[in-house]
């Protein structure tokens, strides 16, 4: 199971999307490889234009959700606690996808630096599949 951050979805049904990117999304979709987490599918929705809401919908039907866990909150502000003393901001939203990615054990497939970053400063053991 790879955990797919709302970057690489964005990728996935942008019409001129990283045609790399698409192609690793549909792939882990037809293995039933596909996840996500709550705010991914929460910036999906407040982004998305009402056209564009049932595409997404299905989408994300055909990938697995795992919710976020109160020992997700309290490793993404401990994190957030670090990272911060260094003087790293990072939004919340991708400390909570980063937290449940690095909890499960599963990859990150994103196109989103901040990610590397929390890597980096945070959870070492974090991996990320793809990233800018």
């Amino acid at each position: 199971m790879t955990l797919i951050d709302t970057s690489a979805w964005i990728e996935f049904f942008r019409p001129k999307g990283d045609p790399l990117l698409k192609a690793r999304v549909r792939d882990l979709m037809s293995i039933k490889e596909a996840a996500y987490t709550c705010p991914v599918a929460f910036e999906l929705i407040t982004g998305a234009r009402k056209e564009e809401l049932n595409d997404l919908r299905t989408g994300l039907g055909l990938a697995s959700r795992f919710v976020l866990l109160p020992e997700h909150w309290d490793l993404a502000g401990s994190s957030n606690a670090a990272l911060r003393a260094k003087g790293v901001n990072i939004p919340a939203s991708d400390l909570l996808i980063a937290t449940v990615a690095h909890s499960l054990k599963m990859p990150l497939l994103a196109k989103d630096a901040h990610f590397e970053t929390i890597r980096v400063h945070s959870l070492p053991n974090l991996k990320i599949l793809a990233s800018t």
